[in-house]
């Protein structure tokens, strides 16, 4: 079969308050998303490695509070709309550090309004990023001075026990039965970082597509040994 024609059409992404699994990984993060009230200045930036499930709180927390969750790039748009909103969500930030430099600089500018607006009328606002502000490449030095003002809580790369759970939702995510006996196996094995644990799962699923193969334990053997490889 060519691997051109193998679409991903058995993922089903599960993103509700009840598919996240908390973990000491994740608690601090859970716990201060539960506690607004709590935030300095009405402000949190949440900061995890891909994967670590920022858009699945983010998404959560967005709900909850009815908040408009705007994308980086709207921002300005958003504020020359007259956004107003006293609750309101901005998904990756690190986003910007990929941005054309002049675009940037006015992206950078609407963040700084938007963190004022928003202070201004006491409302809520939640960031999130694979970086805290001190690592990323952001010109407009006032607006990192603002964001190192935020409440910040860090999701840390996974436990053993968040582990299987990420290998059991990715799988159940793609509708793939596996054994407990092969998950124990994996987890024993794989490369414990968020990434990792959902590219080795996305390759399985597409690799046992492409070969028409079950996930047997020497499909899984290769499998983990070309993810050794990228890794190395």
């Amino acid at each position: 079969m060519n691997e051109q024609l193998v679409l991903g059409l058995s993922l089903k992404e599960a993103l509700e308050k009840e598919d996240f699994f908390i973990s000491p990984s994740n608690l601090d993060a859970v716990t201060q998303l539960g506690n607004t009230d709590k935030w300095p200045s009405g402000m949190l930036l949440l900061v995890g490695p891909k994967g670590s499930g920022k858009t699945h709180l983010s998404s959560v927390w967005s709900q909850e509070h009815k908040a408009k969750n705007v994308k980086l790039e709207a921002v300005i748009p958003e504020m020359e709309k007259g956004l107003d909103d006293d609750l309101v969500c901005v998904e990756d930030l690190d986003i910007i550090e990929k941005v054309e430099k002049q675009k940037k600089s006015k992206i950078e500018e609407g963040i700084f309004h938007l963190i004022n607006s928003i202070g201004g009328r006491r409302g809520k606002l939640l960031m999130s990023s694979r970086k805290m502000p001190n690592a990323l490449s952001i010109g407009l030095k006032d607006l990192v001075s603002r964001i190192q003002s935020f409440g910040n809580t860090i999701i840390k790369e996974p436990d053993d026990s968040l582990v299987m759970a990420l290998l059991l939702k990715y799988f159940n995510d793609r509708q793939i039965y596996i054994k407990h006996s092969n998950l124990d196996y994996i987890a024993a094995r794989i490369n414990r970082t968020y990434s990792s644990i959902y590219e080795f799962v996305n390759y399985l699923d597409h690799k046992s597509l492409v070969l028409n193969a079950k996930v047997t334990r020497p499909f899984i053997d290769a499998a983990l040994g070309q993810m050794e490889k990228k890794y190395k």
